[in-house]
């Protein structure tokens, strides 16, 4: 069964003259009408106390737990048992009035200011500099039909020199396929290259970075050749070749974030032994079509920083 609330309950702390029985059992039988308890001993949560004094008719019902005091008088021209009536039925009707007054909300704290979080520190800086990039772009190859498109992976590390920013920057290329078409052949092929620059920052700002740099490398060819009869193409076997080379480009960088960045890079090429030309053709046919000497470059790119030198 639920557990009923217990009734509320009212102390009769004084009672002058102390021989007034005939208040006390009057007053309980009106507030036992109103479900509250009278009693003359000790209550944990007591709703109020009366202290009641019939020879001056000053009657006073006091309530901590409401934070209010009512005071009420009995007329000194009412007498005897009607003067004791009369007096409980004052002390009822404030204590019904108590009973239809919400206790006092306890005061709210103010609450403590909270401090704002710090600002993250900056990311420590690293004495080497280190950042990977991909990117994709055109390469002048020769041929009717000369440009063809790549991509490419890099990693560059910089070492901090008073104002400049030093670095090494290794290039990775690939090129899917490409095709140098002749007068009675084509050689059709695939590219992988390899560079290593060292280069140096030339501007700094807002903006970004200005890069140069200067090296070397290789390209491995894997050529394979076609020779045309009418509308025909013979192929011959594909044949890897290498042609090392020195490179130079140029770089810009544009901040994206505090660790990406995005980047243009115009470079160029020049071999220093052309790539040889695949499988011996007859004598009859023209000079197979080569990739050019020099070949320059564009590349468009991501890289992202995972060690940052001082700037």
């Amino acid at each position: 069964m639920p557990c009923l609330a217990a009734s509320p309950t009212v102390v009769l702390r004084s009672l002058a003259p102390a021989t007034s029985p005939a208040f006390e059992a009057s007053l309980g039988e009106m507030l036992g009408r109103l479900e509250v308890t009278l009693t003359r001993g000790a209550a944990d949560v007591p709703l109020a106390f009366v202290d009641a004094d019939l020879s001056s008719g000053q009657l006073v019902v006091d309530s901590p737990s409401r934070a209010v005091t009512i005071r009420r008088a009995v007329s000194s021209d009412v007498t005897g048992d009607v003067r004791v009536e009369t007096a409980a039925a004052l002390v009822a009707a404030a204590i019904e009035v108590l009973l239809h007054t919400d206790p006092p909300r306890p005061p709210m704290r103010a609450a403590a200011p909270v401090a704002p979080d710090p600002p993250r520190p900056p990311p420590p800086a690293s004495p080497i500099g280190l950042e990977l990039g991909v990117g994709i772009g055109p390469r002048l190859m020769g041929g009717s039909d000369p440009v063809d498109f790549g991509a490419s992976l890099q990693a560059l590390a910089t070492l901090p020199l008073g104002l400049q920013r030093p670095g090494v920057l290794f290039v990775a290329g690939y090129q899917p396929g490409f095709e140098l078409t002749g007068e009675s052949t084509a050689v059709r092929g695939q590219l992988l290259s390899a560079r290593l620059f060292v280069q140096l920052e030339l501007a700094r700002g807002r903006l970004g970075r200005l890069e140069a740099g200067a090296g070397g490398g290789v390209d491995v060819f894997s050529l394979a050749r076609f020779s045309r009869e009418g509308e025909l193409l013979r192929p011959a076997p594909s044949r890897l070749t290498a042609a090392p080379l020195v490179s130079a480009l140029v770089t810009w960088r544009f901040p994206l974030g505090e660790r990406v960045d995005l980047f243009v890079t115009a470079s160029v090429d020049g071999d220093l032994r052309a790539p040889r030309a695949p499988p011996d053709r007859p004598a009859t046919e023209s000079a197979d079509p080569l990739p050019w000497t020099v070949r320059p470059m564009l590349q468009l790119g991501l890289t992202f920083a995972p060690l940052r030198t001082a700037r």
